[in-house]
């Protein structure tokens, strides 16, 4: 059984610096790079290669995907932002969607607010912001899962690099 790293950052709002540091730190460590959107950035920037990311409520200027799907290792990832769910006021829309899928894990952004919890078997990520944090959390967070077999396990990272060990959890993902 193959250990895959998979990095995930979202609502980073026009700062490519740190787009560009994440993708440095983990280019050559991770299966997947992902950004959930609202990068404010042109969708044809190098800083995208090797990373897939989607469309954001504040990307107005650059045509991202509004979702992805991407298979590792028999494990379905889909990733949205969020917004055209409506998750401000509800998650069902993004659970549905993500059930239809047949999703294993589930990313978006949006909120700025780092979460990762499990339901009917499908692992949901928020990274939180890289840039702007809101809720009880201000740090300025992204995430790594590590999975291994149906073993996955989240970890969130500050902008420098550093484990923010508060918020790491483990599940077994289907």
């Amino acid at each position: 059984m193959e250990r895959r790293t998979v990095v995930v950052m979202s609502d980073s709002h026009g700062d490519r610096s740190i787009v560009q540091a994440i993708k440095e730190q983990w280019q050559d460590k991770a299966d997947l790079i992902f950004h959930n959107g609202d990068s404010e950035l042109e969708v044809d920037d190098s800083v995208w290669d090797g990373i897939h990311v989607v469309a954001g409520n504040m990307d107005f200027f650059a045509v991202f995907p509004d979702r992805l799907s991407v298979d590792l290792d028999g494990h379905k990832i889909v990733q949205t932002h969020g917004h055209l769910q409506n998750i401000n006021f509800t998650m069902d829309k993004l659970a549905y969607w993500a059930q239809e899928e047949g999703a294993s894990i589930c990313l978006y952004g949006h909120l700025h607010i780092p979460a990762a919890y499990q339901e009917d078997g499908i692992l949901y990520l928020n990274p939180g912001s890289v840039s702007q944090p809101r809720g009880t959390i201000l740090e300025r967070l992204y995430a790594v899962i590590r999975l291994e077999g149906n073993q996955a396990r989240v970890d969130y990272y500050t902008r420098d690099h550093q484990l923010f060990p508060s918020l790491s959890k483990e599940f077994t993902i289907k």
